[in-house]
């Protein structure tokens, strides 16, 4: 619907009791200039009767696209060695019915562990039958998540050559891709099998 402004009706003599109302219906919803408006016309008063009125049938008016901001959360992740990171836009800008998708994507500043860590979110595209109705504010934004340290397996094993000594017997299982671990300065709590 269109806001349709009436205050410029005139025709009947001053004084008289005579207002105009009227409603305006776009013949679609979408974005666009110089659209034609439908127009619907109601007249009261008490001094309405005195007058012959013919209605306005149309005007012209814009539908100017609505502005959109996408918030980002992101999920928090254990250490793997990437700066991959998933997030979940929301916003409450996109009317009910409309069909408007939003992409993007999402990128820790660095791979290492830590709590509120910085996540980088670029590249934010709007898609859909509806997209073009819509105005994005910003294609970038930013977040926080925590990335947890990983749990690394330690184990050793040695033949038997009577000391306590474990240097170089030590294996460090990372599960995080290539990425190795060293130990140094291990032994045993005793030198016998």
């Amino acid at each position: 619907a269109a806001t349709v402004d009436t205050s410029n009706a005139s025709g009947w003599i001053n004084g008289d009791d005579v207002a105009v109302a009227a409603t305006g219906t776009f013949g679609d919803k979408n974005v666009g200039e110089d659209k034609t408006v439908t127009l619907a016309s109601t007249y009261s008063g008490t001094d309405k009767d005195n007058y012959t009125i013919t209605d306005q049938a149309t005007t012209t008016a814009d539908i100017t696209a609505k502005d959109l901001t996408a918030t980002y959360t992101a999920t928090n992740k254990t250490y793997d060695a990437t700066t991959n990171v998933t997030v979940t836009e929301s916003t409450s800008d996109i009317i009910s019915g409309d069909t408007v998708t939003i992409s993007e994507t999402a990128a820790l500043d660095n791979k290492n562990a830590g709590t509120g860590k910085t996540v980088n979110v670029s590249s934010i595209a709007l898609a859909g039958a509806d997209a073009a109705n819509y105005n994005l504010t910003s294609t970038t934004a930013t977040t926080t998540v925590d990335v947890d340290k990983k749990t690394v397996t330690l184990s050793a094993s040695k033949t038997y050559d009577g000391t306590t000594n474990l240097t170089g017997d030590v294996t460090i299982t990372t599960g995080v891709g290539t990425e190795t671990l060293t130990y140094t300065g291990a032994t045993s709590n005793d030198a016998h099998v």
